[in-house]
């Protein structure tokens, strides 16, 4: 392994040519092809997802989630959220602010917009819809007319004092990568070249800037948050070929974080949770731009401690935003836990991850996080998100269409607009993996295919694959089988059964000349289990197949785990299903901590379907009548007089 320390400044000029030599016969290989990147990854990657205008979401609840984001979207004026920006180019504006963080004046005031670009050009690669890309455009308008104004690429709501004191405002480079990340998107899915434009204007700012800092002036500034600003950069070097961005991509990597973590050294407790994950998405988009392994060891080992050690049931990390102690999540429970942001950003590294080595081990992450933090944090009546998702005793609390702009409503607007991104990857033109289980229809040009996903799920544990193509079709076809389908997992071809030996966690594999008309069917039973902490198994939460289970309970204080018990222990013995609603059951006994006595039988049903005001439980502490029976001496003693 190459340590992280060959990156300082004797190496990096070497290092960095290396690599975009490398990149630049990537490209040429790459010419042929319709991307807009002028720069291919060095590194081969095994996986790549299909673009979003190559998916279409069909009936189910990710298009239900994603239609009324869209709604939202429409409802957001482009002038309204350009006030701020033009007003401190010293251009007038008449809209009305809108309110929360962006407020004028307020430090967040400008992240939002970036956001709302990325959001509106992915929802417009996954829709069509017209008005979206004529808004993506109004607002890359507008930057452009501020930047002009200003005349030196700077584009912000607050006055430029980095360029003149050589300080960076608290959030300056966080907002600034939401909004090149913004422009980006624009650029790849609505076609708009002013976007690029306007996005290398405010990288030269940057770079100007940042070239009169010293390395150790540069990783002083760091320290504070400042998002994925180098997968932002070296995005910009990818599509512009331009070595300066690479350069500058790879000087905003904060090696305090980075450095350990490329020795597999873990540094993370008590760190700010979302200020950390960003980083690593960007140093694995270097990695493929580069080759350095020490990015990729960053970024894989950054991963596994934080989704093996440091996530809760729902694929979501942190308390308070915070990192806490690793494997040593029980007592690190409350109203705040979850931030969504974090998953945004997991979910993007685990997207690079399995790009590089296509395990099931990072798509069923994917699956988790998606189906019980990502989905779980709309409200599917008003489409409106949330910043934690609770998972003791608390309620979901969601934004406000004109009052809130969180950086969780930023990445909320993204996260629904994007589903299709990775429901399946492909290897070259000879293998397709199914990774979701999602109701879909990809449309595959190169290969004359279209592959039409039909199912319920999670509703009903299986899905049916519909192929369509003019001519015969050779294919390797990989479709996951999940972690959790421990029983009962077949595949039929035609309505034939497969000799199928694949294992839960990996893929089942069928190889074939495939027909138009021909039919795949993928069973996988869902069943009941509990999942414990490491270091405490009796605080449990219990799953039914992908889904995690809460129940609505209204007695309990903010941040307390109720008790369960049973008989003999087994948690789901005694759970029946509820007549038309699939995933609900009932038949769990509840002793609530605030009334030891009060023993009532609850509903669980699928974290995902909980909103509104409804206050729910995800973590139970379970004991059978036995342990019961100690625990309620023990706390009757301790309320006892003392004389």
């Amino acid at each position: 392994m190459t340590p992280f320390i060959h990156l300082r400044p004797n190496h990096f000029v070497v290092l960095l040519c290396v690599a975009v030599s490398q990149a630049q016969v990537a490209f040429c290989a790459d010419a042929a092809g319709t991307s807009k990147t002028k720069v291919a990854p060095v590194v081969a990657l095994k996986a790549e997802p299909f673009p979003l205008q190559n998916v279409r979401l069909l009936e189910g609840p990710f298009r239900h989630a994603m239609e009324l984001d869209h709604a939202y979207l429409l409802s957001l004026d482009p002038d309204r959220l350009l006030h701020s920006f033009r007003l401190n180019a010293g251009l007038p504006s008449k809209a009305k602010p809108y309110g929360g963080w962006m407020t004028p004046g307020r430090v967040s005031c400008a992240e939002f917009v970036g956001h709302y670009l990325s959001a509106c050009a992915m929802m417009y690669a996954s829709t069509d819809d017209e008005r979206l890309k004529e808004n993506v455009s109004r607002v890359v308008s507008g930057f452009s007319e501020c930047q002009e104004k200003l005349g030196t690429g700077y584009l912000h709501t607050k006055p430029d004092n980095f360029t003149t004191r050589g300080e960076a405002p608290l959030g300056l480079w966080y907002q600034i990568h939401k909004i090149i990340a913004g422009l980006l998107d624009a650029y790849v899915d609505c076609d708009n070249t002013q976007a690029l434009q306007v996005a290398r204007s405010l990288a030269d700012w940057a770079k100007s800037g940042t070239d009169k800092l010293t390395d150790d002036q540069m990783q002083k500034m760091l320290a504070i948050e400042h998002g994925g600003i180098n997968e932002a950069f070296a995005n910009l070097y990818a599509f512009t070929g331009e070595p300066k961005y690479l350069q500058l991509a790879m000087r905003f990597n904060h090696l305090e974080v980075i450095g350990p973590a490329s020795n597999r050294e873990d540094n993370l407790t008590g760190k700010h949770a979302n200020t950390q994950i960003p980083k690593f998405v960007g140093t694995a988009r270097e990695y493929e731009l580069t080759g350095q392994g020490w990015l990729k060891t960053a970024s894989e080992f950054f991963w596994d401690t934080v989704v093996k050690k440091r996530s809760y049931v729902i694929g979501g990390n942190s308390l308070g935003e915070m990192f806490t102690e690793p494997e040593e999540l029980s007592e690190a429970l409350g109203p705040n836990t979850c931030e969504t942001c974090n998953t945004y950003n997991m979910l993007k590294l685990t997207r690079h991850l399995f790009s590089w080595e296509p395990r099931a081990e990072y798509a069923d992450y994917y699956e988790r996080a998606l189906y019980n933090h990502i989905l779980a944090s709309q409200n599917p009546v008003t489409g409106m998100t949330c910043y934690f998702l609770p998972l003791a005793s608390g309620q979901k609390e969601y934004s406000t269409p004109e009052d809130s702009f969180w950086c969780c409503t930023g990445t909320g607007v993204e996260n629904h607009a994007k589903y299709g991104d990775s429901i399946f990857f492909h290897q070259g033109q000879t293998a397709l993996f199914a990774n979701l289980f999602i109701a879909s229809e990809l449309r595959w040009p190169a290969l004359g295919l279209v592959l039409r996903q039909e199912t319920k799920f999670p509703e009903q544990g299986r899905t049916r694959f519909v192929f369509a193509c003019e001519k015969p079709i050779r294919l390797r076809f990989q479709i996951r089988h999940p972690y959790w389908a421990t029983s009962g997992f077949d595949i039929r071809v035609n309505g034939v059964k497969e000799a199928d030996e694949s294992v839960p966690g990996s893929y089942a594999v069928v190889v074939r000349n495939w027909n138009n008309g021909d039919t795949v069917e993928v069973n996988m039973p869902f069943s009941l289990r509990r999942e414990g902490f490491r270091d405490n198994p009796h605080r449990v939460a219990l799953m039914y197949g992908p889904l995690v289970l809460c129940a609505e309970s209204q007695e309990d204080p903010e941040g307390a785990c109720p008790a369960i018990i049973t008989e003999e222990g087994n948690l789901t013995s005694g759970l029946k299903g509820v007549p038309g609603q699939p995933c609900n059951f009932s038949g769990l006994s509840q002793i609530l901590l605030l009334s030891l006595e009060n023993t009532h039988d609850v509903m669980l049903e699928p974290i995902h379907a909980m909103h509104g005001n409804r206050k729910y439980v995800v973590y139970w502490n379970a004991f059978t009548s036995a342990e019961w029976q100690r625990n309620l001496a023990d706390c009757q003693a301790l309320k006892a007089p003392h004389g």
